[in-house]
């Protein structure tokens, strides 16, 4: 199958906007009140170091601006609206957990949303994922069916999880979700801690 990188980045940048915005949207109270700041500028610094994340983020976010000395990040959170590497949305700290996952199933859902960008690009190119891809020609090397079967799941999943987690009555399908991440142990399994 014919690589096409722009097919590629649009629907992976469509995707992650909504993960962002979803992701945004819950945090803000728990961030807002927070006095440590979780983003790091070497996370930053893989969005230039990466093709396909520089891709992403040139079409989705054009307007941001890189800082050498705090990155993307601005007064409000980081700049990007799409293009951030996938470990901007693993990390999930305990008062989020605390205040959104309140039983093992919804614990689950949310680890589900923080991994779909993760999950998406796991074995791209050969074991690699595709945002580790530093030359241009790597990019036509991409397994593309792997790439979007992995992406529809990941659609799939995070529609799911986001209305689950939003209170909507849907079917949580925990095999689904497992698909993307292992059920988390213990209420006590916290990413990012």
């Amino acid at each position: 199958m014919k690589v096409d990188i722009n097919r590629l980045v649009q629907r992976y940048g469509q995707l992650e906007k909504r993960v962002r915005q979803w992701t945004e949207n819950v945090c803000r109270p728990y961030c807002s009140v927070c006095r440590h700041v979780c983003c790091r500028d070497h996370f930053c610094s893989e969005v230039r170091q990466s093709v396909f994340l520089s891709r992403v983020a040139n079409q989705f976010s054009a307007q941001a601006v890189f800082d050498p000395a705090h990155g993307w990040l601005g007064q409000t959170g980081c700049t990007l609206v799409a293009g951030r590497p996938p470990v901007c949305y693993e990390f999930v700290c305990r008062a989020i957990v605390d205040g959104v996952a309140g039983d093992s199933l919804r614990h689950h859902a949310l680890l589900v949303v923080s991994m779909v960008m993760t999950y998406v690009g796991k074995k791209a190119i050969g074991g690699r994922h595709v945002v580790e891809v530093t030359r241009s020609a790597d990019l036509k090397r991409i397994n593309v069916k792997r790439f979007l079967s992995r992406l529809d799941q990941a659609e799939a999943a995070f529609d799911l999880a986001a209305d689950f987690l939003d209170g909507r009555q849907v079917s949580a399908r925990s095999d689904l979700f497992s698909s993307i991440v292992s059920e988390p142990r213990t209420k006590k399994t916290f990413y990012g801690d």
